[in-house]
């Protein structure tokens, strides 16, 4: 339970809320979303961490940065990119430069972060909830926790990076 004590300052709706709108957005406030950044999304994702619905946040997060990159190739020459998955979306936008290497390694830090969530896969080989709870030391109950601070982290540095380009 030491675990508990390390995530003090995300231990209550209130302090969860505030670390939201002050890393990722203000959902209530004057911004305006274009291309696949949609505000419901936000919100459903601030109301999820809110309530400590952390894997929640990283199936969101990872919702919202796919779509807003898929969006950006739209009618574009790299528009079959849109279906391609995750992984090719996030190289495609390092290629066309529309994202920098370090937020690359963070959007698949994300990305292999959710996979195990949604893809069945089981007992300790790679790629499970069980290889990412050995590899990291945590305690099987601070992994969705840590989990869903790590996902809101990463969708906040992904819109704080895009805030200069339009989507």
């Amino acid at each position: 339970m030491e675990w508990i004590k390390k995530y003090k300052e995300f231990d209550s709706p209130r302090k969860r809320v505030n670390y939201f709108r002050k890393y990722v957005v203000h959902i209530k406030g004057e911004m305006l979303f274009s291309g696949g950044l949609e505000p419901n999304i936000l919100f459903e994702i601030e109301s999820s961490f809110k309530l400590g619905n952390f894997v929640a946040c990283v199936l969101l997060s990872q919702l919202s940065v796919e779509h807003c990159l898929a969006h950006c190739f739209l009618m574009t020459e790299h528009e079959s990119v849109c279906t391609k998955g995750f992984a090719k979306l996030i190289d495609t936008a390092v290629d066309t430069k529309l994202i920098d290497e370090m937020l690359a390694i963070r959007l698949h830090e994300l990305r292999l972060m959710r996979n195990p969530y949604v893809h069945p896969r089981f007992g300790a080989g790679k790629g499970t909830q069980i290889s990412r709870v050995i590899e990291k030391g945590f305690d099987c109950n601070e992994l969705p926790v840590a989990d869903g601070i790590e996902a809101i982290k990463v969708l906040g540095e992904f819109i704080n990076s895009q805030s200069k380009q339009e989507f």
